[in-house]
């Protein structure tokens, strides 16, 4: 069969964990969003810990493995909303299903809590965050740079980073990153 009728309606990546959050630790949950077939959830930074953990642990999560720790940084966002999202992917072997947590940090106080004693190996992925993106893991047992040298200047993913005394130039900042003569025409944004 074909068309909608025919078709089995795929569950929603995320959905379990983003129930079990709201049922059983409601204070935690700021909010839930749904996009693409897949279900974020975005969490007070106070409860992270303690969330991880009932994913990781109960019976109907069992998120026990940590796919990664990453930031995405939107620093025309603040003061309204926080300039850091700080994204985990968590996957559920015994339920094939993975779960998307964000925690949203300012730019003036950009800490999270360390989940390294929540799930093994996280430690690795806090410091590639912390090293470019400077988002500081508290309570982590060794917070160093891991892939730039020691006495690096700045974090290299934050959108507002110069590279080498030039400005990097992204599809948003054209105007100010690349002189008129110098913008790539099919590129998108480079009409802004």
């Amino acid at each position: 069969m074909s068309g909608a009728a025919g078709a089995s309606a795929r569950p929603v990546a995320g959905a379990r964990a983003a129930q079990l959050l709201a049922a059983r630790l409601p204070q935690a949950v700021l909010r839930r969003e749904e996009g693409y077939g897949e279900e974020t959830v975005v969490i007070a930074r106070e409860h992270l810990v303690v969330a991880a953990e009932l994913l990781r642990d109960d019976a109907d999560g069992l998120y026990t493995m940590p796919l990664f720790v990453t930031a995405v940084d939107w620093p025309d966002r603040e003061p309204q909303a926080p300039r850091f999202d700080i994204v985990y992917q968590l996957r559920s072997l015994h339920f094939n299903d993975t779960c998307r947590l964000v925690v949203q940090v300012t730019e003036a106080d950009a800490t999270v809590p360390t989940l390294e004693r929540v799930f093994a190996g996280m430690d690795w992925h806090e410091r590639e965050c912390y090293d470019l993106f400077g988002i500081v893991f508290t309570g982590h047992h060794d917070l160093l740079r891991i892939l730039l040298p020691d006495d690096w200047e700045g974090h290299p993913l934050r959108k507002d980073y110069v590279s080498f005394g030039e400005p990097v130039a992204f599809t948003h900042n054209l105007q100010w990153a690349l002189p008129a003569q110098e913008r790539p025409r099919d590129m998108p944004g480079a009409s802004r």
